[in-house]
């Protein structure tokens, strides 16, 4: 039997997340943490918050992954 860990769930909902909502994903996710708090849930705000740094986390990877290959990209055509 499979056991997902707190750490894979924040994952997987990130990429899901990002997959539904895509550029409003992580403001989407922290606004469900708001709402959950101000229901008196904390620790649903702190997985929703964890699930929105993830998401902006994984943003920021793809990014960076674009500026390299575009440096790349040049630089081979200079070459």
């Amino acid at each position: 039997m499979w056991v997902v860990t707190r750490a894979e769930a924040i994952e997987m909902y990130a990429r899901f997340w990002t997959a539904r909502y895509e550029t409003n994903a992580s403001g989407s996710a922290r606004k469900m943490a708001i709402s959950l708090e101000s229901n008196g849930d904390r620790e649903g705000n702190e997985i929703w918050r964890e699930v929105a740094d993830a998401i902006d986390r994984h943003l920021h990877e793809k990014r960076h992954a674009r500026r390299q290959e575009m440096v790349i990209s040049q630089s081979q055509l200079a070459s």
